[in-house]
């Protein structure tokens, strides 16, 4: 697989850090999680198959990882991480800014021991700067980079989706990829300093302009484009219509008997597409689901049923791409995204149990 041979050592926690490291191994690389005596917070959350030994969050983000217990307080035990340092090509940290340097694994001890490594700290506001030290946790986060959308009287509304914990991880991913594409050429690692807040702020590009400009604040639903939202039908279920595109605006207000609010959908969003959104939600609501879905087939629009997770998961197209696993006992699991044709990865879809390779690790050091 592409990252055979490329040792990881994570020392991060809960979401975004795991996730770099777990994508990483579903494509060969060597990922060592150091753990504290407890374990990571999350191997202890929700379970919710028989016999399961760790949480569900643990379990998905921790595939295919070994597991070494150390205390990173005590001398012999960070004595021990140094070693493992000294032979990693990528360290993930996800500690507050000035921890590591207290437990005495910041980038430049690591680096000076291993110049080659690429070192990647991640953080709800990164290493410098005056929030610094504030913990911020997802939704915190987007409130603050105004990626939180708005719902009924304007109302903020958390997203489903913590996506400034998953966008990070996947720039962090793209970041480390970066640097260790440089350190091969160059024997010279890095520092990657990932703020989930800068990332968060990166995630509406079509908006950076107005806000920079104009002062505009936000373009979020309901004050966004009619044709660029969900609906529900007569059934109460819901269909999410994407005619945003003008053929795709003629096409469907002219089936519908409207072409006059064509303008209206093409224009500004906001208060101006409260008329077409009206009528929309109107018609809409005249047949169920299903008749919508064959409809919108016949008139090539494209649309979408509103669905939950599990129903997400069964769709066919799902299974037709192979992104369900099943394990050795039967449980279902998600594939990995990253889709190569030549190596394609292949996750181990097991979780180490705690310290469980321990010894192994230590004593591939000489370091029982």
């Amino acid at each position: 697989m592409k990252l055979s041979g490329i040792r990881v050592l994570d020392f991060s926690r809960f979401m975004a850090g795991p996730l770099v490291s777990a994508m990483m191994a579903d494509h060969g690389a060597d990922v060592v999680k150091i753990e504290p005596p407890e374990g990571d917070p999350t191997r202890h959350g929700r379970r919710t198959r028989p016999g399961q030994r760790a949480g569900d969050s643990f379990s998905v983000l921790n595939r295919g990882k070994r597991s070494v217990v150390l205390d990173l307080k005590e001398p012999a035990d960070r004595a021990r991480a140094l070693r493992l340092i000294r032979e990693a090509d990528v360290l993930i940290e996800s500690f507050s800014p000035g921890v590591t340097t207290r437990l005495g694994i910041d980038p430049d001890t690591a680096r000076a021991l291993n110049p080659r490594l690429v070192y990647c700290s991640i953080s709800a506001f990164g290493q410098n700067g005056p929030l610094r030290d504030a913990a911020g946790h997802d939704p915190a986060v987007q409130a603050l980079a105004g990626t939180l959308g708005r719902g009924i009287n304007d109302a903020p509304v958390v997203p489903a989706v913590s996506t400034a914990s998953w966008g990070s991880a996947l720039c962090a991913l793209a970041g480390v990829t970066i640097a260790l594409f440089a350190a091969r050429a160059t024997g010279r690692g890095d520092h990657l300093d990932l703020s989930m807040h800068d990332v968060a702020l990166s995630a509406r590009p079509g908006a950076i302009f107005d806000a920079f400009d104009h002062d505009v604040a936000s373009l979020e639903a309901p004050r966004g484009h009619a044709i660029l939202e969900p609906y529900a039908a007569a059934d109460g279920q819901w269909l999410c219509i994407g005619a945003g595109e003008p053929r795709f605006a003629r096409a469907l207000l002219g089936a519908l008997g409207r072409p006059d609010l064509v303008d209206v959908a093409l224009g500004p969003p906001g208060a101006a597409q409260q008329p077409l959104r009206d009528f929309l939600a109107g018609a809409f609501a005249q047949q169920p689901l299903a008749q919508w879905l064959d409809w919108m087939a016949a008139h090539s629009i494209s649309c979408a049923p509103v669905l939950d997770y599990a129903d997400a998961l069964k769709h066919p197209h799902v299974s037709a791409r192979g992104m369900v696993m099943t394990d050795a006992e039967g449980f279902r699991h998600l594939n990995t995204p990253l889709r190569f044709a030549d190596e394609p990865g292949r996750p181990t879809l097991r979780a180490p149990e705690l310290g469980e390779h321990t010894h192994a690790v230590l004593d591939g050091l000489g370091n029982a």
